[in-house]
């Protein structure tokens, strides 16, 4: 009798705990669906800079930009800087849009950004003076790329210490480690990038060069050079890739910013820095091959 009567109040009861099952599970998918569109960081609405470049599914991003070494004879044509390329496709595919490319010019920056031909500008790791609410940046490079480090002339004394304290250093426009360097009160000569720096160092127009540990280590590996050394002092990078907008804009920095950990997250920042430091190489063998660093 006792169990007839648990098997019909388990009968009866049954379409209802289906039933609070399925709405839970529904309820559950509902959460799941809002839960990432909230937290989807592409999915949230952009600012004026970045809605604009999704209406017209183009975002304008001006990067370094620099011919690579040539015959001397051959037209000069720029190309964008390997690592900025990288990161201007990753933020398009993460917003949605295409993206196109302009050479960023040697001019003022805030000026140039000023005159709206741009969304955005990258600029490694350079801090550009007054822009700071229109800055998106990651604080470091990798792990294996984070230090760098000075090569000099093996018997120039004027490098036999480890300061560099009113010494000339060359470095490439952005490089991580120009901030250190000021600090210290090195005197800094700027290039366009790291190849133009290198072959400045080697010109004579500096004391020192300053570029990432690993690939000063390879240079120095090539019989051309022989006669330089590494100095014994480790200098830590101020930051990695900081991208500008055209105009303060809190929405889409966020945006920006959630594309740039994305980026890390995924590698993205890894494989760039792995370009980098293969570009370098394969720029030095050319030079050393005849062709010319413009």
């Amino acid at each position: 009798m006792r169990a007839d009567l648990k098997r019909s109040i388990a009968r009866g009861w049954a379409p209802f705990g289906w039933a609070t099952l399925a709405c839970g599970v529904g309820a559950g998918l509902i959460w799941a669906f809002w839960v990432l569109l909230v937290f989807d960081p592409a999915a949230q609405p952009a600012g004026p800079v970045l809605a604009q470049a999704r209406q017209k599914q183009v975002l304008r991003i001006a990067v370094r930009s620099y011919p690579r070494p040539t015959f001397s004879h051959a037209a000069l044509v720029s190309e964008p800087d390997e690592m900025d390329r990288e990161l201007a496709t990753s933020l398009g595919q993460f917003l949605g849009v295409a993206v196109h490319l302009t050479a960023l010019p040697a001019e003022d920056i805030a000026l140039f950004l000023r005159k709206g031909e741009v969304d955005a500008v990258i600029v490694g790791s350079l801090d550009v003076p007054g822009l700071i609410n229109q800055r998106a940046a990651l604080t470091e490079p990798p792990v294996s790329y984070h230090t760098g480090a000075l090569v000099a002339l093996r018997n120039d004394s004027r490098t036999a210490g480890s300061g560099v304290n009113g010494q000339a250093v060359c470095v490439a426009f952005g490089s991580p480690w120009a901030a250190a360097l000021q600090r210290q009160g090195a005197i800094l000569k700027t290039y366009p990038s790291s190849i133009r720096a290198t072959t400045a160092f080697i010109a004579g127009d500096c004391g020192l060069l300053a570029d990432e540990r690993s690939v000063l280590k390879s240079l120095l590996q090539q019989p051309d050079w022989r006669f330089y050394r590494m100095l014994p002092k480790t200098l830590e990078a101020s930051a990695d890739a900081q991208v500008y907008l055209a105009q303060p804009d809190r929405k889409s920095l966020k945006l920006v910013q959630a594309g740039l950990r994305e980026w890390q997250e995924r590698g993205g920042q890894a494989r760039a820095w792995e370009l980098r430091s293969n570009a370098i190489m394969l720029d030095s063998l050319k030079v050393s091959d005849g062709l010319v660093c413009h």
